[in-house]
C-alpha cells in the first residue's frame, strides 16, 4: 500500500514473533544487499500500521524511521495465500538505510486479513 500518511495508524509496539520470523525468512530469501539489513533485525520495532485491514507495519531501527517520501530500495518480495483465502504479496522495503516497511498487499480483493504461516510463503530472489 506504500507509506502514504493518511493510511497509518500509529502503533508503537515491538514486532510479534510472527512478523520477526517473517522479516528474518525474507531478508534470508532476499536481494543480495538484504544481507546488510539483517544486523538491523534485533533492533527493528513497529512505528504504524495501514489502516485499511492488511497487515503492512512500517517499522522503525532503533527508534529511527525512515522518511515516509524517501526512495525505497527492495529487499525481498513473497507471495502467498493468507489462513482468510486471499491471495497476497509481500515486499520488504528499507530506506535511507533502514529496514523501513514490511508491505503485504491482497493481489484479488482488498479487506481484512492476515499473515501466513512462513512455510506457506513462496519467495523469490536468492535462496
Amino acid at each position: 500500500m506504500g507509506m502514504e500518511t493518511s493510511s497509518r495508524i500509529p502503533e508503537a509496539r515491538e514486532l510479534t514473533n510472527k512478523e520477526r520470523l517473517l522479516l528474518e525468512e525474507l531478508l534470508r530469501h532476499g536481494t543480495p544487499a538484504s544481507k546488510v539489513y539483517a544486523e538491523q533485525l534485533p533492533h527493528v520495532t513497529v512505528v504504524s500500521r495501514c489502516s485499511c485491514g492488511c497487515p503492512t507495519i512500517d517499522l522503525a531501527v532503533r527508534g529511527q524511521a525512515a522518511s515516509p517520501g524517501s526512495p525505497s530500495e527492495i529487499l525481498s518480495e513473497a507471495w502467498g495465500v493468507s489462513p482468510e483465502q486471499v491471495r497476497f504479496g509481500i515486499i520488504l522495503h528499507a530506506r535511507q538505510g533502514l529496514i523501513s516497511e514490511l508491505e503485504v498487499y491482497p493481489m484479488d480483493v482488498a479487506g481484512t486479513f492476515t499473515l501466513p504461516e512462513i512455510d506457506r510463503l513462496e519467495f523469490s530472489g536468492a535462496a
